[in-house]
């Protein structure tokens, strides 16, 4: 399972990237608060997601 400091950090990345990007303005920091809110919502739905993601896309991080 996925800990809280996993999730934020993943969080961080994603905040990371969008910086990275270069877009700016309104539309990303609407995202970013609507992401924060859903993730306080419904912490066991995103440590999920997160797993399935890292399964996915990150063979190297899954863990035991």
């Amino acid at each position: 399972m996925t800990s809280p400091d996993e999730l934020m950090r993943s969080v961080n990345e994603f905040r990371d990237t969008l910086n990275a990007i270069g877009s700016q303005g309104v539309s990303q920091a609407a995202e970013l608060t609507q992401l924060d809110r859903l993730v306080r919502r419904y912490p066991a739905a995103a440590r999920k997601s997160l797993e399935l993601y890292d399964r996915q896309f990150r063979p190297d991080r899954t863990g035991p």
